[in-house]
């Protein structure tokens, strides 16, 4: 392998106006919508078994039997969630949207440099890398996913060797260009992997961005590489291009525009719910009512508010949890509640209690991010509780409940 390199120093976007590209835009949005709600509702089962596994092995004897059950069960949870996440990424990357303004140049020479550290000796791949200073508004951890992506498939296609040329550049498109490109602005970064390997015939190409389509055996990945490209460069208000040939090679161009609509703005969320359980006595005593229409998520919360000390009332939806604040208002110390629920939604919920009690302190949590948006959050406004993004681990659930109770 012989690298040679040279360095010098939440608006969607508009529907392009070339056809080929709307209709692929178009497809692949319904595809991936569909594959989003299948993870989200498979996320609410993870949860509840990696907190159940949790509360086991509080209570069994270490090194146990059954001990040893409840570890393999978390194990097993922990991979499912994994490649939930990768599907969440690929289908909803608004989730984990953390945008800053960064060089993309200085990061993508970074995961670059780390990739050739990783390859093995026996990789004949000749690198030749030229890039330009970029600096623009997007999100650091999404796009090192993007370039882990994008290395990864061109080393799968090299596999035999072979030359990979990487290109970052600023340049300014005419109008028409941008304008077909679905772009927001003339001034873009110009990204390109161009890999001479083995290429895709045009029926691979034609499906080579879809969820889970991959012409690799199932060892070698899920088919969610090109998805997550395709989700992340959207997000980011740009587009995404790919020309393959077979036997000649395969290009990834993506456009980012230099000016966007990007808001400066931070998205919550941590692990799933862990093995760490609150024994503090601030909870003795205090009675937190739980509103979620999901029985499992229902019933695992409840389970460790219960080991922490707490006192719990359930409700499985806004109205019922409505009818239950009305009744027990005077023992209620903390409202914690769902965001997307049938008959009555978390949103409406809060809206009606605060004609009840406008005082006692409410946290929302939510997978959701559609459900979530800002315009639907500033209802709440003046004073719009803590949103907890599921999933959430035991430890931030308990540090919110404190907090919110002080």
């Amino acid at each position: 392998m012989t690298p040679s390199s040279s360095f010098t120093s939440r608006l969607p976007p508009k529907p392009p106006g070339d056809p080929v590209l709307r209709a692929r835009d178009e497809r692949l949005d319904s595809l991936k919508l569909l594959a989003g709600q299948l993870a989200h509702d498979f996320n609410n089962f993870i949860a509840p078994i990696l907190g159940y596994a949790s509360l086991i092995k509080e209570e069994v004897v270490p090194n146990s039997q059954a001990m040893q059950y409840a570890m393999a069960l978390d194990n097993s949870a922990r991979k499912s969630e994994r490649i939930l996440e990768n599907v969440l990424l690929a289908a909803r990357p608004q989730r984990r949207f953390r945008p800053q303004t960064i060089d993309l140049s200085a990061l993508l020479e970074k995961e670059t440099q780390s990739w050739l550290g990783q390859l093995p000796g026996s990789a004949q791949i000749d690198l030749q890398i030229r890039l330009s200073a970029c600096q623009l508004t997007a999100d650091p951890t999404q796009w090192q996913n993007v370039f882990h992506q994008l290395l990864s498939n061109s080393r799968f296609a090299l596999a035999t060797g072979g030359r990979l040329d990487i290109a970052l550049e600023r340049l300014s498109l005419s109008a028409e260009r941008a304008e077909a490109l679905g772009l927001n602005s003339v001034d873009v970064c110009k990204m390109a992997f161009a890999d001479h390997g083995l290429g895709m015939s045009p029926a691979v190409l034609d499906r080579a961005f879809d969820p889970f389509y991959s012409t690799r055996s199932k060892s070698l990945g899920v088919g969610l590489g090109l998805t997550i490209v395709h989700s992340v460069t959207r997000l980011h208000e740009g587009q995404v291009l790919l020309e393959s040939q077979e036997n000649e090679g395969t290009t990834v161009t993506i456009y980012l525009p230099m000016v966007s609509s990007l808001a400066e703005k931070r998205a919550g969320g941590s692990s799933p719910m862990t093995g760490w359980v609150d024994r503090s006595p601030p909870s003795i005593g205090k009675t937190v009512l739980v509103a979620d229409d999901d029985p499992l998520v229902l019933e695992v919360v409840k389970a460790c508010l219960l080991r922490s000390g707490y006192d719990v009332l359930v409700a499985r939806d806004g109205r019922e949890a409505l009818e239950v604040f009305r009744r027990h208002e005077t023992d209620i110390s903390l409202v914690l509640s769902d965001v997307t629920m049938p008959a009555m939604s978390g949103i409406e919920f809060v809206l009606q209690l605060r004609q009840v009690n406008a005082h006692v302190p409410v946290v929302l949590m939510s997978g959701d991010a559609e459900a979530t948006r800002e315009e639907k959050l500033e209802r709440l406004d003046p004073v719009r509780p803590h949103l907890l993004k599921k999933p959430f681990s035991v430890k931030d659930l308990m540090e919110v409940l404190r907090k919110r109770m002080e």
